[in-house]
């Protein structure tokens, strides 16, 4: 199998950025992480952006890109016509979430929560839509969203203990770390399970 290089990048930035807001906003709503923290914003604006350029990307493994509108129509049959929605509805919410943040709001759990959410719900979306592959047989499992999920997590929980050390945010990295080893290692091994 020999997937586009669109589709690695769109699942690789997309799957980061959802690990990342996901790890963010958890430590929000547990009270890890304060709604001022100096990391924060900054993390929010990189996950836009990875989030941004890994559409972009999808646009490239497309026959036709002028017609990707059309994706989202048959939303009640297809799991790519769910992530295309999911996708933009989560980018939504993650910059409602920023915008926030910079204003001085940030108060209310909703957003936060509606992160976690759209995140599950893309990551579900993205891994059935390779699940549904039966002729690929290292993904038509049921573990395949798992996969999905822990290396989002993996890749998230290491880019959001980089993002806090480089904000001077040093004991929520330190906090993070123990959670980022384990993430990693457990998609490492749910691959080798696959």
């Amino acid at each position: 199998m020999n997937p586009a290089f669109s589709v690695i990048i769109f699942t690789t930035l997309a799957g980061a950025a959802q690990g990342m807001v996901l790890c963010l906003a958890t430590a929000v709503l547990l009270g890890g992480l304060s709604r001022d923290a100096a990391v924060l914003a900054p993390s929010l604006v990189v996950a836009l952006v990875m989030l941004l350029a890994g559409l972009v990307a999808s646009f490239f493994h497309l026959g036709h890109p002028e017609r990707a509108w059309r994706a989202a129509m048959m939303w009640r049959t297809s799991w790519l016509s769910r992530e295309v929605i999911a996708l933009p509805a989560f980018m939504v919410v993650v910059a409602l979430w920023w915008l926030s943040i910079r204003h001085g709001g940030g108060g209310s759990n909703l957003i936060p929560l509606l992160a976690i959410v759209l995140a599950l719900a893309l990551w579900l979306c993205t891994g059935m839509i390779y699940a549904c592959i039966r002729f690929i047989q290292e993904w038509a499992h049921s573990i395949t969203v798992l996969n999905f999920v822990l290396m989002g997590l993996s890749s998230g929980l290491i880019l959001t203990t980089g993002m806090a050390l480089a904000c001077g945010q040093s004991d929520f990295a330190r906090t993070l770390l123990p959670w980022a080893l384990a993430a990693t290692v457990m998609a490492w091994v749910m691959r080798m399970v696959a």
